[in-house]
């Protein structure tokens, strides 16, 4: 497996991760179960911790973005 594809792998990972933690959220709010809080927190913490860097996606990177274009 080449490099580019790793990346492209773990970038989907980051993804499905934030999807599968709104998703568990939503059932600790259906059912109450403590374990599902506590999944949904990690599975969003890995998209929160890891986004900068193999995603590059930050506040400061598109309020950066927006005050080059108005200019």
């Amino acid at each position: 497996m080449k490099k580019s594809e790793k990346v492209q792998n773990i970038k989907q990972i980051i993804w499905f991760n934030l999807f599968i933690g709104i998703y568990n959220l939503y059932m600790f709010n259906e059912l109450n179960s403590i374990f599902h809080l506590v999944l949904g927190s990690m599975n969003i913490g890995v998209w929160v911790f890891c986004r900068e860097k193999y995603l590059n996606l930050s506040l400061a990177t598109l309020l950066k973005g927006k005050k080059i274009k108005q200019k």
